[in-house]
């Protein structure tokens, strides 16, 4: 008996423990990949000394969005078979482990620390965003990071991507929070990081908080067409507002239409937005050779030269390790020509069933859905599912949606 209740306690210690470290693995998110690596360490050895490993395996054998993120990296490994570099490929598929959190969070996050984990990745942002406006305001200095694009702690295309997901947080803290003075605080931080998401460079983030914004409106308000109307008046009214205060949104909306325009009328991909449209069209040519299965990893290269040659795409989007891998700037194009349809089919199955968890709760159903709408958002720009900061947005909060989605099951039962 005494020993049963030292096992009980043991759980209890190496679970409380799994839950602290949670929370520091979200405010290290956006400030600290030393703080990520440490934390992911720590609660996965506390996870394993914690044991209940036939509960776990119950609990995720029936998680069918877990079982696709399994699915979609052990297709990866075989698809090493037909990659000619397979060293390059394996280092590669290797990345994926930043995904093995999620199963880790799913089976031991308690319910109790769910709204905290969300306070936690705040707090990490306001550090983030205070660095930020210092860089800003040159008032400090950070190695590599301009004050016309301060995006101290990652490049400045994830950095919109986690402000415009704070964003939106705060948004339902304020609508949500009865307490005046929280209220107020968070209307503050609200303020702060709206204006710092059209400060930094990073367009990605900004054109997908516009379309979430009209999301919002559409999702919660039974006018819809009413909703959609005034939260597009928000919409242009923000951007209008950025566009007069901020330079360096100006000069990057300004470039992006002179980008559009020499594309179409002069057929000119040589720019940032252009150069990304190039690859995709090389990318998408490039998986007609084995739609099916894929080209391997690290070969995407292969059957590119001639729209390489035809939109005088360069070099810098190629790998030093190898010689026939190429970033096509798009997730879906990258896992067409890397994986083929199958390898398509199994992503975007991925961010089906995060979509279809049945989430009673209001807020957190509309932060699940705004969340999708900015990572898939987000993918169509960059290769996400292999970019750090990007795999552990993604591993975090849809570890968080899936564990509320678990525990409004059992309260229904």
């Amino acid at each position: 008996m005494n020993s049963v209740k030292i096992k009980t306690k043991d759980k209890l210690f190496y679970n409380d423990y799994i839950n602290y470290f949670i929370l520091l693995y979200a405010f290290c998110l956006p400030i600290s990949k030393a703080g990520i690596s440490l934390s992911v360490i720590i609660i996965l050895l506390f996870w394993i000394l914690e044991a209940d490993f036939k509960r776990k395996y119950f609990e995720i054998k029936n998680n069918y969005f877990i079982l696709a993120i399994f699915i979609f990296i052990l297709y990866s490994f075989i698809a090493v078979l037909w990659s000619s570099d397979k060293i390059f490929a394996l280092e590669y598929v290797k990345k994926y482990y930043h995904f093995l959190i999620i199963p880790i969070i799913f089976t031991s996050l308690k319910k109790e620390y769910i709204d905290k984990v969300f306070s936690a990745f705040l707090l990490g942002m306001l550090i983030s965003e205070i660095t930020s406006y210092g860089i800003f305001f040159e008032l400090w200095t950070k190695e590599g990071v301009s004050p016309n694009d301060p995006s101290p702690f990652m490049d400045h295309s994830n950095y919109s991507t986690y402000l415009a997901f704070t964003v939106f947080i705060l948004m339902h803290k304020i609508i949500h929070t009865d307490d005046l003075k929280w209220k107020l605080a968070y209307s503050i931080f609200f303020l702060f990081s709206t204006s710092n998401l059209f400060l930094n460079g990073g367009r990605t983030g900004q054109f997908s908080f516009l379309i979430a914004l009209l999301l919002v409106g559409f999702l919660n308000f039974k006018n819809r067409i009413k909703a959609t109307i005034l939260f597009l008046i928000l919409g242009l009214t923000i951007f209008i507002s950025a566009y007069n205060i901020s330079p360096v949104f100006k000069y990057r909306f300004d470039y992006f239409l002179y980008d559009v325009q020499s594309m179409i009328t002069e057929e000119d991909f040589s720019n940032s937005f252009s150069l990304r449209v190039a690859l995709w069209i090389s990318g998408l040519e490039a998986s007609k050779s084995n739609l099916i299965f894929g080209i391997g990893i690290g070969d995407e290269k292969i059957n590119t030269l001639e729209n390489r040659e035809k939109y005088k795409i360069p070099d810098i989007f190629s790998s030093f390790n190898t010689k026939n891998y190429i970033d096509f700037h798009n997730m879906y194009v990258q896992y067409t020509v890397q994986l083929g349809i199958v390898g398509l089919i199994i992503v975007l199955t991925i961010f089906y069933l995060l979509f279809k968890l049945d989430i009673k709760d209001k807020v957190y159903k509309n932060l699940l859905i705004i969340f999708l709408t900015l990572y898939f958002c987000h993918s169509m720009l960059g290769n996400s599912f292999h970019i750090n900061q990007s795999m552990v947005l993604f591993a975090l909060f849809s570890s968080i949606f899936i564990t509320i989605s678990k525990y409004e099951k059992v309260k229904l039962i």
